[in-house]
């Protein structure tokens, strides 16, 4: 997987007793559709509570990271198939 750090839009949905689901983000001035959500997983740094997502469009799988502390969404990683 190629590591990342890039600041991105996420569309996401927040349900009631469900968590979060991102629906879509924009990289690079392209729009991804999130076909799927492999995995997720939280952590923390300091006093923020993160969560990732490990999600797949048509072709790649991307990690994509929310930290709740500044509410901010970042791409950690792509692999490209």
């Amino acid at each position: 997987m190629q590591r990342l750090c890039d600041s991105i839009r996420v569309a996401a949905i927040f349900a009631p007793g469900a968590g979060i689901r991102p629906v879509w983000f924009e990289w690079r001035r392209q729009k991804h559709a999130v076909t799927r959500l492999s995995y997720s997983w939280q952590d923390s740094l300091g006093g923020a509570t993160r969560l990732h997502f490990a999600v797949c469009d048509d072709s790649n799988i991307y990690e994509l990271m929310y930290d709740t502390s500044d509410q901010n969404w970042t791409l950690m990683g792509v692999e490209e198939q």
